[in-house]
């Protein structure tokens, strides 16, 4: 019974028949006697009524998504375009701005470059307010290049489990790779969901950046040999994310991904807020992965090292 068709119930229940016992605990208000007793008669319904089986096979919906089995229209072949970008990333300097040629009025003061961005060894490093900055001639603690390592796990629902981990690097050209299991035990399935990319960052600021970029995706047969044949897949990405860092210790992420996986769309959709303890960041959120008309989703609990 889905929650929809639950709270419907409830709510005619409710409707139907309010306890008695509201009547003298609200001094006679009918209308407050009417709205208790719905409330109370859902609450028992959903306790009541929450289904407590598992669905199982949604990991092999998965793969016949992929496969293109479940759909007979679905095309054989995607193609995907790539364009150039630019970048504000100098050879020399983490992150540096392009200025405007000076006018040759000799009247007008020329102000000088601003200093390239550069990275901290972590967020709020030594008290300091971002993750970013610009540094002093004789400063040696920022760097042109920063990471972090995570790992994390989730509950997808329905009897769907999810670990997860990756590896990012921001630099002149910056990488990530993640790799999630997943694990269905009442299907007795399990299957690996990974990306990997490259990506720019066209802005940054000292409390925050945002990356695009693009790459792969990859699906890899979790099953014994003796479970069934094992399928492997591998598509296009196209990725954004962002980092921000308001205010100690607070660091808040996000990221959107969509592409495909052989023949069917891939999508995800993340954000996490956590707090820092020294290089490490403990943080919560929520992940959904789409592959065609698959959904997997739930909150997620983790802990990133940054470098």
């Amino acid at each position: 019974m889905t929650p929809i068709t639950i709270g419907v119930l409830a709510y005619a229940l409710g409707r139907a028949a309010p306890l008695p016992g509201i009547d003298r605990e609200c001094h006679g208000d009918p209308a407050m006697n009417r709205w208790m007793g719905r409330l109370m008669m859902g609450t028992l319904c959903i306790a009541a009524l929450w289904p407590g089986d598992v669905r199982a096979g949604r990991l092999d919906a998965v793969r016949s998504e992929v496969s293109g089995s479940s759909s007979s229209g679905s095309s054989s072949s995607s193609s995907s375009s790539s364009s150039s970008s630019s970048s504000d990333w100098d050879d020399d300097d983490c992150c540096s701005s392009s200025t405007a040629s000076s006018t040759s009025d000799p009247s007008t003061p020329i102000r000088p470059p601003p200093r390239p961005m550069r990275f901290r060894p972590y967020p709020y490093e030594g008290g300091s307010g971002g993750y970013m900055t610009s540094p002093t001639p004789d400063d040696q603690s920022t760097r042109r290049w920063a990471g972090h390592l995570w790992g994390e796990g989730a509950w997808q629902g329905r009897g769907l489990w999810r670990g997860g981990g990756g590896l990012r690097l921001d630099g002149p050209i910056g990488f990530d790779g993640d790799l999630s299991y997943y694990l269905e035990p009442a299907a007795d399935d399990a299957l690996y969901l990974g990306t990997a990319n490259l990506s720019l960052i066209p802005i940054h600021a000292e409390h925050g950046l945002l990356r695009l970029g693009g790459g792969i995706n990859t699906m890899i047969d979790g099953r014994l040999p003796a479970q069934g044949s094992r399928e492997y897949a591998l598509g296009w990405n196209v990725t954004s994310s962002f980092d921000l860092m308001p205010a100690w210790p607070v660091v808040m992420t996000g990221r959107v991904d969509v592409g495909r996986l052989y023949k069917a769309w891939m999508g995800r959709a993340r954000a996490s807020m956590g707090v820092m303890l020294g290089r490490m960041e403990i943080y919560g959120g929520y992940e959904h992965t789409q592959v065609g008309r698959v959904g997997m989703g739930g909150p997620t609990l983790g802990v990133r090292i940054w470098l």
